[in-house]
């Protein structure tokens, strides 16, 4: 069964983009020859997840390679381009969606949009999450994540720094009940 995974950049006060929307500051630490986990992820990733404001920061030209993308909107005008499908249905069934219509030997990649992972993973549909740690402090922006109603229990799977200072920390979500340990 597809693994559902995501991942973003955040700066190390936990914004993915600073108050003015500008991304030089992801942009300038990134340092060349460095793969920061893009290679994994595309080999991996059987489709893509993305909300409408990522889709539309992308360029909103149409899906991420080849690879089918399901945008997140209630804007029935969204354009969209050859292998992107809009989704504005429930998100509890967007998963089993996606996962029934895919190689189950790849995985579901939920690309950008701090509000989409929280969503997710609010509501039980995120097996993994990566977070970038870019050694810049923004001081206000665009939260990674929103306010949610429970806490979710990580389990650090990987912790990968580079030598521009980006940090990968790539997490598993524990899956147990309170009160009751895993074997």
């Amino acid at each position: 069964m597809a693994t559902v995974f995501a991942g973003m950049a955040a700066s190390l006060d936990g914004f993915v983009q600073s108050a003015s929307g500008d991304l030089a500051w992801l942009n300038d630490a990134m340092a060349p020859g460095e793969d920061y986990g893009f290679a994994d992820t595309e080999a991996r990733t059987g489709a893509y997840v993305v909300g409408a404001t990522t889709y539309r920061e992308m360029g909103g030209a149409g899906g991420i390679g080849s690879v089918p993308t399901w945008v997140v909107t209630h804007d029935a005008d969204l354009p969209t381009g050859r292998g992107v499908r809009r989704y504005s249905g429930d998100l509890r069934d967007l998963v089993p969606t996606v996962r029934s219509e895919i190689d189950p030997g790849r995985d579901i990649c939920v690309f950008g949009g701090g509000q989409l992972v929280t969503q997710l993973l609010e509501l039980g549909l995120v097996d993994e999450l990566a977070v970038s740690v870019v050694p810049v402090v923004l001081g206000g922006g665009v939260r990674f994540f929103g306010p949610l109603t429970s806490s979710t229990r990580l389990e650090l799977v990987e912790c990968r720094p580079f030598p521009s200072g980006i940090v990968l920390l790539y997490y598993r979500v524990r899956r147990e009940r309170a009160g009751v340990r895993p074997a």
